[in-house]
Order: C-alpha cells, then structure tokens, then sequence
C-alpha cells in the first residue's frame, strides 16, 4: 500500500514537472514569434537598387536589416570610435532614389594597424542594419551651424543610419537559435518526464 502511494506520488510529481516543462516550451516558442515579428528578424531582409533613380524606399518598423545594392559612397569627414578611443568605423553618404543616407562603414588599418579611411567607394553592395542613432547626423548639422532638424530638411537626408559595421544580425540569428534549442529541449524534457508516468 505504502509503495504505491509512493509510485502514484512520483508519477503526480513527474507530470507536473513535465507540465511545467512543457509551458516553458510553449513560452520560449511565443517569445521567438513575437521577437520575429515586431522586433528585429534576420531572416527577413528587404533590398533596395539604389542605382535607380525612381526608388522611393522607408524602412518598415519590423525590418531592421536592408540589402543595398550598386550604391555610390562620398566620404563625409565624420567616424565613430570604440572604447579603446581607435576609430572603427567611417560614414559616408549615399543616395537612394531623392533621398541621401548616412552609411557607416568599418575602419581598415593599414599594416602598423593605424585605421584609414577609404576613399570614395562606387557601386557598392552591403547589407545593413537601419539604426535611429542620430548621433552623426548631430554632428553634421553642428558642422554648418543648423539643428539637425533643419539640417535633414534643407539636405534631404533620413533621419536613419545603415550601419554595416556591428550590424548584430549574426548575434540576432544565434539568439533565436539558442531560443529555438531551449524550445525544443523543453518540449523533450516534457514529454520524458510525462511518459515516465
């Protein structure tokens, strides 16, 4: 009598911890859906020939990556450092269709590692995150004595950033990997615990 009451406590025990494991599955699953559809998926990338003049392109809200294609580049003078005070990116300006963007492109070093800024750069292809860090475009209106808000008007420029440096989409896709491997090893834990009933 003793031994099952025992028996039928364990197996209560094993079908709630395999509930449970099972709600962590479902949760983990909600979390990579809602995460892919209104913050920032890798998978979805939209693409845009900036050589043609009729392109009239916004970013949307839910895609924060961009493929640009055969887009030419000026150097505009402006740089971003790390927090080893080395410069490790450049922004250049860019056009696509009436309106121009500021383009931030990583820093090369030359061969006694000092970092040099290329040159301009002309039918350029990247993908980009679209950032709405507008420090750059502060410092440019700064430069010709304008707030940045006139600065965007009078230059027609976006008040976004594509930033092919430090873009996150490689740490983005590894995040809904681990996301999508915790699902499903919650969903095997659930099912061993409940079976072991």
């Amino acid at each position: 009598m003793e031994k099952q009451e025992i028996k039928g406590y364990l197996q209560k025990q094993h079908s709630i911890v395999g509930r449970i494991f099972y709600g962590v599955g479902i949760l983990t699953g909600i979390a990579i859906i809602c995460g892919l559809l209104f913050w920032r998926n890798p998978f979805m990338i939209s693409s845009v020939d900036a050589s043609e003049e009729s392109v009239s392109w916004q970013p949307e809200e839910t895609k924060a990556y961009v493929r640009v294609n055969h887009m030419d580049l000026r150097f505009t003078g402006f740089y971003t450092v790390d927090t080893k005070n080395e410069i490790s990116g450049y922004y250049y300006i860019g056009s696509i269709g009436e309106q121009s963007w500021f383009v931030e492109i990583p820093a090369e070093t030359d061969d006694a590692g000092l970092s040099q800024a290329m040159p301009d750069l002309t039918d350029m292809e990247f993908v980009a995150r679209v950032s709405d860090d507008m420090s750059v475009l502060e410092k440019a209106a700064e430069s010709e004595s304008m707030t940045t808000e006139t600065y965007i008007e009078t230059y027609n420029i976006s008040d976004r950033v594509l930033l092919t440096y430090d873009t996150y989409r490689e740490a983005d896709i590894l995040y809904y990997a681990i996301g999508f491997l915790i699902m499903l090893g919650c969903f095997v834990a659930g099912r061993l615990f409940i079976h072991e009933t």
